[in-house]
């Protein structure tokens, strides 16, 4: 399986911003659509929920075994006040696995999964010296395999692997002008084979089925058969055919294309070919410069899923047309846009990035049915509060005491809107930023469980998700109820600092011994969450809130009790006391 993308795909994570289409002003072309025999129902939903991979993510692709493979930030705790590293990974049996790097080459770039979870791509820098690679699962990690390149060749890049774990890609002298270059197929018992020597069109490789039919700019092949090359038809008026734009082809050659105008503004539009069958376009939206797109997957139904202007869709076989999946999924998620439509595996599931607010998450799309009985319907609320720093209200910067303070409450009922006690609930804070903290609890005779969290400020909107409940054998319907929230915090008032107050009682002497008290402070707007105690040197004396301790003599002692508020504020009171 493999998802191709030629546009400009820089920033899509922090705000999660998309740029608009152009050319919408141009005039549409047009192609025939016909009905397919012989391919099997569709295997599009009528309705989907999300299932979480990560945060301030990008998925690539996905297996049948539902593995992501993509690249994504972990949160370091900074808020806006960094930027994380970003690690290729595979997200697999709910494990976060970096893949290993290549020695000799900058960056890794993974492009296709097979159903065993082998991954091909390439390492080192598009457009100069890059090696095809194939990284295979070990236990709980990958090793990463260097292919080299065709012999009297230096680079080579990898197209796609097919469920055989064959790898097809292109290899070549490199430059911009490669004095030799070549198809060619890898696998761990012939290594890489030059193609073009074997009967194949001497011609780009640009994605592998499953089963291991070959696309390339020009037509279709299957490895083990090099007779079996057909050419693609002549495209629609107003469309170049032979390209290497985003494609997608299955098993028995039928592939999803997108084909560039002949104008000049060359806008790219969404195409489906079933073999022995005409250009059907998918989608009147074009794409231009400026707006993300790829094509995810064309399976044996001849489905359709893919990314146009920057929108995620997908297209039901034989012969339907594109529609947003952001309509598709279930309402309890107020999905405000889809903007990527990726890889459908056979399970049904679609990778996408889905905006729950303002931030596209990585989820996969998993078909869903309504609850009819024995149910559990989840409802969440959510709220945020700034609080402020009193000494710099109104700023955020790091290292200053102000904070986001959020608090989510989920309420879990049966199909009949009773409360339910006792159900796990499992959910997740997010922002804009890297945030990603999963929290679980369980509802009280109200069916109502509640967390707060205390985050870094000027991280935009706060999200909570309700990703799963679990009571006895009742089941969790997500097609209902209210799964994702969204707000923006509200600016809370300076939070006051508290006051601290202290008394100490000593004993006469031989004892020589003191009990300090500072259970009399108090904090106007909050709590008093921390004591210290110290002298005129500075040293810390303890960090209780009373205390006794015993002194080598008697005399004056000057000392001072230091108490913070929850909101990180402080009030310090010093005496002076005599040891008897």
């Amino acid at each position: 399986m493999r998802v191709t993308h030629r546009a400009n795909l820089a920033a899509i994570l922090a705000a999660g911003l998309l740029l608009a289409g152009c050319g919408e002003n141009q005039p549409e072309p047009t192609a025939a659509t016909i009905p397919i025999a012989g391919v099997r129902a569709s295997a599009l939903a009528g309705m989907y929920v999300a299932d979480f991979v990560s945060t301030a993510a990008t998925g690539t692709v996905m297996n049948n075994s539902g593995d992501v493979v993509g690249t994504s930030y972990l949160d370091p705790g900074c808020g806006p006040f960094c930027l994380p590293t970003q690690e290729t990974v595979v997200w697999r049996g709910g494990n976060r696995i970096v893949l290993p790097s290549v020695p000799g080459f900058s960056g890794i770039y993974p492009s296709s999964v097979n159903s065993q979870g082998m991954i091909a791509g390439l390492a080192g820098i598009p457009g100069t010296t890059t090696h095809a690679v194939v990284w295979t699962p070990s236990g709980a990690s990958y090793t990463a395999q260097d292919l080299g390149a065709l012999p009297g060749m230096s680079s080579s890049d990898a197209a796609g692997i097919d469920d055989q774990s064959r790898v097809v890609g292109w290899s070549s002298t490199g430059g911009g002008i490669p004095t030799a270059s070549a198809p060619y197929m890898w696998s761990q018992a012939t290594g890489m084979v030059n193609l073009a020597t074997q009967g194949y069109p001497n011609d780009f490789p640009m994605a592998i089925s499953p089963g291991g039919t070959v696309a390339t700019p020009a037509g279709w092949y299957r490895l083990g058969n090099p007779a079996s090359f057909t050419a693609n038809p002549a495209p629609p008026q107003g469309f170049f055919g032979v390209t290497k734009y985003a494609v997608a082809i299955n098993d028995a050659g039928d592939q999803a294309r997108f084909l560039p105008t002949t104008s000049s503004q060359s806008l790219l539009y969404l195409f489906r070919l079933p073999v022995g069958g005409t250009w059907q376009m998918l989608s009147s939206v074009p794409t231009g410069r400026l707006t993300r797109y790829g094509v995810g997957t064309i399976n044996s139904a001849l489905d359709v899923t893919g990314t146009v202007g920057s929108i995620g869709v997908a297209a039901a076989g034989p012969s339907g047309v594109a529609q947003s999946l952001q309509g598709l999924i279930a309402p309890s998620y107020g999905a405000t846009g889809v903007t990527m439509g990726g890889t459908m595996n056979a399970s049904g599931q679609i990778l996408a990035q889905v905006y729950f607010g303002r931030s596209p998450r990585l989820v996969k799309l998993s078909p869903a049915t309504s609850c009819g009985a024995n149910c559990l319907v989840a409802t969440a609320a959510l709220s945020a509060v700034f609080v402020q720093d009193p000494a710099n209200p109104g700023s955020c910067f790091q290292g200053g005491t102000m904070y986001n303070q959020s608090t989510a409450t989920v309420t879990v009922t049966d199909e009949s809107g009773v409360p339910l006690a006792n159900a796990q609930v499992n959910g997740r804070f997010m922002d804009d930023y890297w945030t990603s903290l999963a929290v679980t609890g369980t509802t009280n005779a109200s069916g109502m469980v509640t967390w707060s969290n205390k985050g870094p400020c000027g991280v935009g909107a706060i999200e909570f998700l309700v990703e799963k409940v679990t009571l006895g054998t009742r089941t969790f319907d997500r097609t209902r109820g209210t799964l994702a929230r969204s707000v923006i915090p509200t600016i809370g008032p300076v939070n006051q600092p508290p006051v601290a107050r202290w008394t100490v009682s000593c004993r006469p002497a031989p004892a020589h011994n003191c009990t300090f008290n500072g259970t009399g402070s108090s904090d106007p707007d909050g709590t008093i969450v921390g004591y210290k105690w110290t002298n005129t040197a500075g040293t810390t004396l303890s960090t209780l809130a009373t205390f006794t301790r015993t002194f080598p003599g008697g005399g004056k002692r000057t000392w001072s009790l230091t108490v913070t508020d929850n909101g990180g504020a402080t009030g310090k009171l010093t005496k002076t006391f005599t040891v008897p």
